[in-house]
């Protein structure tokens, strides 16, 4: 009998068995969790504790151990005033009206070449007086910030090799390579590397920021840093330089989570170093400039790329817009043509021939 034409039976379905799960015991998580976690202090012994606190770096300012962010609008010269601040730090010199300890400075420069950093350092010592500069250190890392994770190892390993006391980030944007600043995981990761490498090391840091675009004077000192929240939320000093209505002069606003409350001041630009201005009233801000004022933190969401509406609004409620406050500011925005759909049904700026963001001549709500 030819049995070439009996169907064979199909292969039965192979079925995957799951892998049993490894569960760990309540006791051996709550134990792992109790050997990495600190005491709990009990408020009379709090009182009565007579730890000494790090050393304030910068009289006033900047204790160590502790972060702190320098923000300006762009151009301003924040390089300069960091190394500034630097050759002080490490010379025991006053910086600007400040005192300051004597201490090793690490400057991580992520964006000036090399022989370019260095003839700023000399501008500065000559204008200074600076003699000796050992204290400080300068590592040019220019196109080297693409993974900032890996790369905080080998600060922290260097810091407490050379015992730094104080570290400087310039600029802080170099460190989010494919990252958004808009975004508030995407800081929140990114501050909590900096207070790796202050609690790694006990030295105090300070970064470089900038401003968002639109009306500086017309926003509160924590608010005109560019990007998310958590920027701001999370320094325990933030020193912002805001312009002036005299031509190079800037206010410096401080806020200080540590320390007492400082008062505003201004100061000048005389190249290569800010000077205070006594004469000059902190109360005199630039405001005479035509912005959209209130709408630039949500225009600037599309400095970065076109978006979706949904993207939009993703990126908005990151920074703290509620679902409503978005579609009623896209609404103006959409009205007064300072935003724009592009054929992918992405908004973009509306930037014009000229490349600078449209303003309405009415820009009344």
């Amino acid at each position: 009998m030819n049995n070439s034409n009996i169907p064979k039976p199909l292969p039965l379905p192979i079925l995957s068995v799951p892998k049993p799960q490894t569960v760990v015991p309540a006791s051996l998580i709550v134990k792992t969790v109790e050997q990495r976690l600190p005491d709990i202090d009990l408020a009379p012994a709090l009182l009565i504790d007579q730890s000494a606190k790090p050393a304030e770096l910068i009289e006033g300012v900047l204790h160590g151990g502790t972060k702190a962010v320098l923000a300006s609008g762009s151009k301003v010269g924040k390089t300069w005033i960091l190394l500034d601040l630097a050759t002080a730090v490490a010379t025991g010199t006053p910086f600007l009206k400040y005192k300051t300890q004597k201490s090793k400075v690490l400057f991580i420069n992520f964006e000036i070449r090399r022989e370019f950093i260095a003839d700023r350092l000399k501008i500065i010592q000559k204008r200074k007086g600076h003699a000796d500069l050992s204290n400080l250190a300068i590592w040019n890392l220019r196109g080297q910030t693409a993974d900032f994770e890996t790369l905080l190892v080998s600060i922290i390993q260097r810091a407490l090799k050379e015992n730094y006391k104080l570290c400087i980030l310039d600029p802080i944007y170099k460190t989010m390579v494919g990252k958004s600043e808009n975004t508030a995981s995407s800081v929140g990761a990114l501050c909590n590397q900096i207070e790796q490498l202050v609690e790694a090391t006990g030295a105090a840091v300070i970064f470089a920021h900038h401003f968002t675009k639109g009306n500086a004077a017309k926003k509160n000192q924590i608010d005109r840093m560019s990007g998310s929240g958590v920027f701001a939320r999370d320094a325990d000093s933030i020193i912002t330089l805001t312009e002036h209505q005299q031509k190079n002069c800037y206010v410096v606003e401080m806020s200080l989570r540590n320390l007492a409350p400082q008062s505003p001041f201004v100061i000048e630009w005389q190249y290569p170093v800010m000077v205070e201005r006594p004469d000059l009233s902190a109360a005199d801000l630039k405001t005479e400039v035509a912005e959209v004022d209130e709408y630039e933190p949500l225009v600037s969401l599309l400095d970065e790329g076109p978006l979706t509406t949904a993207e939009w609004l993703k990126a908005a409620t990151e920074i703290g817009y509620s679902r409503a406050t978005f579609f009623r500011d896209k609404a103006v925005l959409v009205e007064k043509n300072i935003v724009q759909m592009d054929a992918n049904k992405s908004w973009n700026r509306n930037r014009g021939e000229t490349g600078e963001t449209v303003i309405p001549v009415n820009t009344e709500v």
